[in-house]
């Protein structure tokens, strides 16, 4: 025995919106679904002097709402809607009212209230929100008119513009504006807006500031040798002179800088350990000034290790000291390596190449002898730059131990 059975009807049919073309039908959900998932529903239609139903859609309707094209101008039109599961399909609903195909009779209300959104010598920019009612057929533009505070006669911006924002050009400089704008649909043009507030027809100052998504504040990783490019869009009037700073590189010189009224960049290429950092970009014109900091992290080997030197100096042993890279590259070192040379050898000899540690002592060496220290850190990226002592250090036992600026 079939567990499933049809669905009961569709119910509250109606129609939604009429043109003499096309009409948009609703409708709301069974109450029983025949306990199995509505898989689609069909919609018919019949013209009131009609016997026959005609089907609407030739494929299964799953939303809600359907749109039936092809209507005859001055024909009235009724639907019933099926709703479909496994079982098959259920009895039609009861039909929507009688509705004529023609096109609204209604002007749309005007848009709310104009808001100014800038301004220069000659130039006034204004835009606004579409209208609560469109008189039931799209919108499909506005009218903008002005007039000087003061005045009565009412002067056409644009008679017609599909947009929400639009500039008024030509006008006197230091002189006083006021705005409204009416919207436009099949049936013609509505009632004005509220006018705008009094605007000057002058050069507007800003403080500059930057258009950036708060993501742009995490680091940006690089690879060693590959290229990247920090990007940052700003607003401010008068357009803001903007400079890029990172501490002890010439960025003018290390990278191709790009700047436009609204957006600059910087450009490295071949990425180093020594292009990681913070990057500052800073705007400023005669309204005032704004900074924003970027990170750059390259993955790259270590720099050089910091204050390498000899203590604990005796007549054979020593202990090397050193302090983490300061430029630790793309990772957190995790080994050094340690060599040695004499003041008489040119070349250096391995002293370890596994220290987890910031020292290494050494013993067994030569009574007198004058040696030099190197140590290279390593991270999970290669290994790095060397540092060494810049004096010799010589055997002897005291606490005070020698050097020797030789080699």
């Amino acid at each position: 025995m079939d567990p499933f059975t049809i669905p009961s009807a569709p119910t509250d049919v109606e129609v939604t919106s009429a043109t003499s073309e096309v009409m948009t039908i609703c409708w709301k959900r069974p109450t029983s679904d025949g306990g199995s998932r509505i898989s689609g529903y069909i919609i018919e239609k019949r013209e009131k002097q009609g016997v026959r139903w005609v089907r609407v859609n030739k494929k299964p309707v799953y939303d809600l709402r359907v749109k039936a094209p092809g209507l005859h101008e001055g024909c009235e039109y009724e639907f019933r809607v099926f709703a479909e599961n496994v079982a098959g399909l259920s009895e039609p609903s009861l039909p929507c009212p009688l509705t004529m195909a023609e096109d609204p009779k209604f002007l749309p209300s005007p848009p709310t209230k104009p808001t100014i959104i800038d301004s220069s010598r000659t130039s006034i920019t204004l835009s606004w929100n579409k209208p609560l009612f469109d008189g039931g057929s799209a919108v499909t533009g506005y009218k903008v008119e002005f007039r000087k505070s003061g005045e009565e006669d009412w002067t056409v911006g644009v008679h017609n513009t599909d947009t929400t924002e639009f500039t008024v050009t030509g006008l006197t400089s230091g002189t006083e504006y006021v705005f409204n704008v009416s919207s436009i649909n099949k049936i013609g043009i509505s009632e004005s807006s509220p006018e705008t507030d009094p605007e000057v027809a002058m050069e507007r100052e800003e403080e500059p500031r930057f258009d950036v998504a708060t993501d742009i504040r995490k680091p940006l990783i690089v690879k060693v040798g590959g290229t990247f490019t920090l990007t940052v869009p700003f607003t401010g009037k008068p357009v803001p002179s903007v400079t890029w700073d990172k501490a002890d590189i010439d960025l003018r010189i290390r990278g191709m800088i790009n700047t436009s009224s609204s957006i600059s960049s910087i450009t490295v290429e071949r990425a180093t350990r020594d292009d990681s950092g913070k990057y500052i970009v800073r705007l400023q014109n005669v309204a005032g000034s704004a900074s924003l900091t970027l990170n750059v992290r390259v993955l790259d080997s270590p720099g050089p290790p910091s204050n390498v030197a000899a203590k604990d100096v005796t007549n054979n042993s020593a202990t090397v000291t050193w302090d983490i890279p300061e430029n630790e590259g793309g990772a957190p070192v995790n080994n050094y390596l340690v060599d040695i040379r004499d003041i008489s050898r040119k070349g250096w000899t391995r002293l370890t190449d596994k220290c987890r540690r910031l020292f290494y002592k050494l013993s067994d060496l030569e009574e007198g002898g004058i040696y030099f220290f190197r140590v290279t850190a390593e991270n999970e990226y290669g290994i790095g730059v060397p540092a060494e002592t810049k004096e010799g250090t010589k055997m002897i036992d005291t606490t005070d131990w020698e050097t020797n600026p030789g080699a």
